[in-house]
This record gives C-alpha cells, sequence and structure tokens, in this order.
C-alpha cells in the first residue's frame, strides 16, 4: 500500500516494481526517439480520448522521478527562484552556517538581505555546491599526481 503526505510518499514493493519498469520503458523509448513532441494519450471509459504533447526532456525528468521514487530515494523539487534561509543552505551544502556566512561575506554566494536575515537563491546554492564538488576534486586530483610523482603508491 502506498502511503503519502505532503512530503513524503512511501511505496509498497509492488508500486516501486511498476515505477521502476515505468521509468525504465520510458527512458529506453526516449533513447530512441528523435520526436520534438511526444504525444500522451488517455482513452476513457466512455470512449473519449485526450492527447497532450509533452517536450522529450520533461518525460527524461519524468523518468528520472519515477527511478527515484522506484529506489526510495530522497529528492527535492524546487522552483530555480526559491529562496533558502543560511541554515538550509549550510544543510544543503553539507557546511556549517558560519562558514556559509564567512563565505557569503566573502562574495563567494550572491544573497540578499530581508531586514537582519540573509536569503540565498536555490539555483545559486546548487551553483555553489557544484564548484565545490569540483574544486574538491581538483584538489584530490592534485595530491594524487604529487604522490605519484614521488612514487607514493610503490610503497
Amino acid at each position: 500500500m502506498t502511503t503519502a503526505t505532503p512530503d513524503r510518499i512511501v511505496l509498497s514493493d509492488d508500486d516501486a516494481t511498476v515505477l521502476s519498469a515505468a521509468s525504465r520503458l520510458m527512458g529506453a523509448a526516449l533513447d530512441h526517439s528523435r520526436a520534438n513532441n511526444v504525444a500522451l494519450v488517455e482513452e476513457g471509459t466512455d470512449g473519449d480520448i485526450a492527447r497532450i504533447e509533452v517536450p522529450p526532456a520533461t518525460l527524461r525528468v519524468l523518468s528520472r522521478v519515477l527511478a527515484m521514487m522506484a529506489s526510495q530515494q530522497v529528492f527535492l523539487l524546487y522552483p530555480a527562484d526559491t529562496e533558502l534561509t543560511t541554515k538550509q543552505a549550510a544543510d544543503l551544502l553539507g557546511v556549517s552556517r558560519p562558514f556559509l556566512i564567512a563565505r557569503l561575506e566573502a562574495g563567494d554566494l550572491p544573497f540578499r538581505k530581508v531586514g537582519r536575515h540573509r536569503r540565498m537563491r536555490m539555483d545559486d546554492v546548487v551553483r555553489y555546491k557544484e564548484s565545490m564538488r569540483a574544486s574538491r576534486k581538483g584538489a584530490l586530483d592534485d595530491v594524487v599526481a604529487d604522490s605519484e610523482s614521488i612514487d607514493g603508491y610503490d610503497l
């Protein structure tokens, strides 16, 4: 049995299997399609047919959401212009609030003030998270290169 609250959906094993199969079939169909739009058709019990055309990119997102739901992964859907508090942004970035505030004041991340409170746009926070990830990867690559250059792996 599937249960749903405004912030969480818990699927039964049968529902998860159906969503997983739907995601896989949608992905396979979209991988072989060059169509500008995909028609979704619903036939009612009275014989009426409803048709809507959807861009393939939209269906790819839906396919990905279905796959995440099927595997019980937690995910967020949000408008790009959603504003976050410093606590919410710090939680999303996996850093402390004081660290985030220092980065804000250093100009690493745009923000606006509402009274005394700072607010950041979700898309800016996600972009900053990606830049943090790329920076960490670059630093790790440098460490590996330095270790290889001094035969650090030949111990």
